[in-house]
């Protein structure tokens, strides 16, 4: 390998580590205002969920989530202070199969990222 492609091999691991420690900054600044969720389902008969609250920001947030399995980890959205967690027993969150609902606090700051909440 010539000295060049060399020197460019490295330097792209170099950017790709460096990229990869700003794409973490994100959600350990995060962590700091907010939470993401993972909902258990305690029934085994929940397929999606509906969460609505407040984002890291304080606004009004709301989205509907799929569980497909027991343990289901709502990544990418972060929540603070009282969440509605709606149950369906569909996976588009249609209010005709609706199971159930809890609310669940979620602190602004701890020591993960995740809240869980269980149905």
């Amino acid at each position: 390998m010539s000295l060049i492609k060399k020197a460019a091999t490295a330097g792209g691991a170099v950017a790709l580590a460096f990229a990869g420690v700003l794409g973490s900054a994100d959600q350990s600044f995060a962590a700091s205002n907010g939470q993401q969720i993972r909902f258990h389902d305690n029934s085994g008969l929940v397929y999606s969920i509906r969460i609505e609250g407040h984002n890291q920001n304080g606004d009004v947030a709301s989205g509907c989530f799929a569980t497909p399995s027991k343990d289901t980890w709502v990544g990418g959205w972060w929540w603070k202070g009282e969440v509605t967690v709606t149950f369906y027993k569909n996976n588009s969150c249609s209010f005709a199969t609706y199971y159930g609902e809890t609310n669940a606090w979620v602190p602004t700051s701890q020591s993960g990222d995740w809240t869980t909440v269980y149905s």
